[in-house]
C-alpha cells in the first residue's frame, strides 16, 4: 500500500490506524514495517512543532498497539508495553551507557505477544497483549493448539510464575499450516506472522503443534511462596527454561546468553543475529537489547507505552507487500521459459525491487498470480526477489487468470518433461547464450548489450560463443551492423567492441568455462572445474566419474556437464574457440596439493586490495582453495580486518584462523605458508 503524501497528515493518520488495527487485532498486514515506521516518523516530526497535531495523533505515537487494539476481558497486572525502536547502533550504544549495568541481547521474534500464568505448576491463563492494559483470554485455544514451548504443566508442580513472550511459527511448520488452511477452505496465509495470528485467533485443533512460544520476560507472582524472583532477568530466564518453558535467548545457539556490559559485545551480538537470521528457522525482524538487573530497570523506569531500559533494533525488511503490474515471458540462454513479474517499486532486503522471478509456469498457475494482485515479495541476502504469497483478499474483482504462452515464439510446443518448460528450437536460445557469455561474470565484454547481441544473431554473424572471436567481426563489419530504427553501430563503437573482444581472449580459464553456457556450470562450478582441470584438453578428456569428484558437482551434474561438453565438441565450438585465440587454460605442472591454498576453505569478509568479490573467489579456487560465504566449523580461514561483524565474531568463537587482507595476499604469492587445514574441514 503506497504512503499518502506527507502533506495530507490526517489521511496518513487514518491509514496508519487502519494498518495498526489490521495488524494487532486482525490477521493481515496491509503495510510493510518499513512503510509503517517511515509514516510514523513523518507524523512524529509534524507533531513536534504542532501541539494540535500532536494531540490528534497521540494514540499512534504514545499508545501500545498504536491505540488501535480493542483489548479484552483480562486485566494485566502491569503494562504489557511496546518496545522503543533504535534506528542506529549508536542509539543502542547510548542505551547500554544509560543502563550502566549488564544487558542482554535477544532475537526480536515476529509473532504475537501473550502472557501466560502458571499456578502450582499448571497453566491457568493465557491472554493476548491487547491494548497493553487488557487482553483477550485465549487459554482454551492455546491448550487445543498444543503450543510448543508453552507446556500445560511445569516440571516443578510447586512453582507459580508468569511468563510473557511471543507466539510464532517456525519455517518448517509453515508449509504444513498452509496445507491445513487449504483443507479447511481458507485462503493461504500471507506469511508466518499472518499464519500465527490467524491460527491463534481461530484455535482450530487441526493446527495442533504448529505454533511455538518463546519467553522474553519472567514476572514473579508476589502472592506465591514458590515463584521465580531472582533480581537478574537472565537468571529468571534460566529458571523457567529449567521448568520446561522455551526462552527467546535460548533459540539461537550461537548467541551468548550471558549478560554483558561491553558495548562492542552488544554490537557484535546484534550483528550476529542479523547475519544468521536466514538460517535460524524462524522469523525475526530485529534484535532486542534490555537491562538485566531489576535495579537498573527500576532506576530508568517506564514511558507511556514502553520501558526506558530496553530498545529494539530493526533489521532491513526481507519481505513487503506490493502490486503486480505485468507478467512477461522470454526464452532464456538454455531455452528455458523465463517468467518475470513486474511489481510496483518496493524497498526489500536493502534494495528497491521492481521485478520478481515467477520461477516456472506450473508454479505461477498453482499460486494463480495475476496482474493487479497484491503480493508479498521476499528477498533475503543475495537471493533473487520472488513472490512469497498472493493476498487473495485484496484481489480486484475484474482480475483475469494469467496463462503461459502455448508455444515458444517460433510456434513449437514446449518440452514439459520438467517444471522448467523449454524450447527445443536452438535458434531461440542463441541470443541468450551470447548475452550470458559476454556478461560481467563470464567474458566481461563491455559494450555488447541485448540490442547488439540480437543484431549479431539476426545478421548471421554469430551463432555460437566461438563466433565472437571470428575474423569476420572486424571494425568495418561491426560498424555497419544494423540496429533498431535503421541505426548502425558506427566505427567508434565498433572499435571499442573489437578491443574488448581482443581483451576477452585472455580471460581467466574459469570464465571461459562459464561462457560456454553449459547447464549446471554457473560461476562457482566453473571455478571449481577450472581448478580441477587446468586446461581445455584435460577438461575434454574428463570422465563422468572424474567430473563428479569435483566439489559441489556430483554424479547428476557431472553427466549433464559431460553431455554439454561433447555437444560443444561435436559442433566444433571448442576447437573454434582455440583457433580464435581464446585462453584454454594453463597446465602449471603442479598437483592440487602443491598450490598455495590447497585444502583450505576460505571466507572473505570485506575487500581485498586489487580484487573484486568475484575475482578474489576466482583467485582462491585457482590456487587450490575453496571459496565460501559463511563461517562454519569447516572454515579454515577468514580474511578480514578486525571488526565486530557477525562473521568475525563467529570465526573467533569457533577458533577459525583470521588473517588480514594484506596477509592473505602474501599467502597467495606463496610468501607465507598456510596453516594446516582445520580438523573439521
Amino acid at each position: 500500500m503506497p504512503l499518502v503524501t506527507s502533506i495530507d497528515l490526517s489521511a496518513l493518520a487514518r491509514q496508519l490506524r487502519a494498518a495498526a488495527s489490521a495488524y494487532y487485532d486482525g490477521t493481515e498486514q496491509t503495510m510493510s514495517d518499513a512503510e509503517y515506521d517511515a509514516a510514523i516518523d513523518v507524523l512524529r516530526e509534524a507533531a513536534a512543532s504542532d501541539p494540535v497535531m500532536e494531540a490528534s495523533v497521540a494514540d499512534l505515537l504514545t499508545s501500545v498497539a498504536a491505540g488501535q487494539s480493542k483489548g479484552g476481558d483480562v486485566v494485566h497486572p502491569s503494562l504489557m508495553g511496546s518496545m522503543e525502536k533504535a534506528k542506529t547502533l549508536e542509539e543502542i550504544a547510548e542505551l547500554v551507557a544509560a543502563v550502566a549495568g549488564p544487558v542482554l541481547v535477544e532475537p526480536k521474534l515476529d509473532g504475537l505477544a501473550v502472557r501466560a500464568v502458571y499456578l502450582e505448576g499448571a497453566l491457568r491463563l493465557v491472554a493476548t497483549r491487547g491494548n497493553g492494559t487488557t487482553g483477550e483470554n485465549i487459554t482454551g485455544k492455546v491448550r487445543l493448539l498444543e503450543v510448543v514451548g508453552l507446556p500445560a504443566a511445569l516440571t516443578d508442580r510447586a512453582t507459580s510464575v508468569e511468563v510473557r513472550g511471543e507466539v510464532f511459527m517456525a519455517d518448517a511448520d509453515f508449509p504444513r499450516a498452509q496445507e491445513v488452511r487449504a483443507a479447511l477452505g481458507g485462503a493461504p496465509f500471507i506469511n508466518q506472522r499472518n499464519g500465527a495470528a490467524g491460527i491463534l485467533r481461530k484455535g482450530d485443533a487441526g493446527y495442533a503443534g504448529l505454533l511455538r512460544f518463546a519467553a522474553y520476560d519472567v514476572v514473579p507472582l508476589p502472592s506465591e511462596e514458590r515463584t521465580v524472583d531472582d533480581p537478574s532477568y537472565a537468571q529468571r530466564l534460566l529458571a523457567v527454561a529449567a521448568l520446561g518453558v522455551t526462552t527467546a535467548n535460548a533459540l539461537v545457539a550461537e548467541l551468548d546468553a550471558l549478560p554483558t556490559t561491553e558495548p562492542d559485545a552488544v554490537t557484535a551480538r546484534v550483528a550476529l543475529l542479523d547475519a544468521e537470521r536466514e538460517r535460524l528457522g524462524f522469523p525475526i525482524d530485529g534484535a532486542v537489547v534490555k537491562a538485566d538487573l531489576d535495579a537498573d530497570r527500576l532506576r530508568l523506569g517506564m514511558g507511556s507505552r514502553a520501558p526506558k531500559w530496553a530498545a529494539a533494533y530493526k533489521y532491513e525488511a526481507e519481505q513487503a507487500p506490493t502490486t503486480v503490474r505485468a507478467i512477461a515471458t522470454t526464452v532464456g540462454r538454455t531455452g528455458r521459459l523465463a517468467i518475470r513479474v513486474e511489481v510496483d517499486p518496493v524497498f526489500v532486503g536493502g534494495t528497491t525491487i521492481t521485478y520478481a522471478t515467477g520461477h516456472n509456469a506450473p508454479w505461477m498457475l498453482e499460486r494463480d498470480v495475476r496482474v493487479g494482485d497484491t503480493v508479498v515479495v521476499k528477498r533475503a541476502g543475495d537471493v533473487i526477489p520472488y513472490i512469497e504469497t498472493v493476498v487473495l483478499a485484496a484481489r480486484p474483482a475484474d482480475s483475469e487468470p494469467w496463462t503461459p504462452p502455448e508455444t515458444d515464439p517460433n510456434g513449437n510446443p514446449w518440452d514439459k518433461t520438467t517444471l522448467l518448460w523449454r524450447s527445443t528450437d536452438p535458434t531461440l536460445s542463441v541470443g541468450g547464450l551470447i548475452e550470458y557469455a559476454v556478461a560481467r561474470d563470464a567474458l566481461d565484454v563491455e559494450g555488447i548489450g541485448s540490442e547488439i547481441v540480437a543484431a549479431l544473431v539476426e545478421s548471421g554473424l554469430v551463432s555460437t560463443v566461438a563466433d565472437l572471436f571470428s575474423d569476420r567481426l572486424d571494425v568495418e563489419t561491426l560498424a555497419a551492423l544494423t540496429l533498431s530504427e535503421g541505426r548502425t553501430l558506427g566505427p567508434k563503437n565498433a572499435a571499442k567492441i573489437v578491443a574488448e573482444i581482443d581483451r576477452a581472449r585472455s580471460a581467466p580459464w574459469n570464465r571461459v568455462i562459464t561462457a560456454l553456457g553449459m547447464r549446471m556450470t554457473g560461476r562457482t562450478s566453473s571455478r571449481r572445474l577450472a581448478a580441477a582441470f587446468p586446461t581445455m584438453a584435460r577438461l575434454r578428456a574428463a570422465t563422468v566419474e572424474e567430473l563428479a569428484d569435483v566439489d559441489g558437482i556430483g554424479p547428476i551434474k557431472a553427466q549433464v556437464i559431460f553431455d554439454g561438453l561433447h555437444q560443444l565438441e561435436s559442433a566444433g565450438v571448442l576447437d573454434a574457440l582455440e583457433a580464435g585465440g581464446v585462453t584454454m587454460g594453463t597446465d602449471r605442472g603442479e598437483s592440487a596439493q602443491d598450490l598455495p591454498l590447497a585444502g583450505l576453505t576460505i571466507v572473505v569478509s570485506g575487500s581485498v586490495p586489487g580484487y573484486t568479490r568475484t575475482t578474489v573467489a576466482e583467485a582462491i579456487e585457482a590456487n587450490g582453495g575453496k571459496s565460501s560465504s559463511s563461517i562454519s566449523g569447516a572454515t579454515s580461514l577468514l580474511v578480514s580486518e578486525p571488526s565486530t561483524s557477525g562473521k568475525y565474531t563467529k570465526a573467533a568463537k569457533l577458533g577459525v584462523r583470521i588473517v588480514t587482507p594484506e596477509e592473505f595476499l602474501e599467502m597467495l604469492e606463496g610468501r607465507v605458508a598456510p596453516a594446516a587445514e582445520s580438523p573439521e574441514a
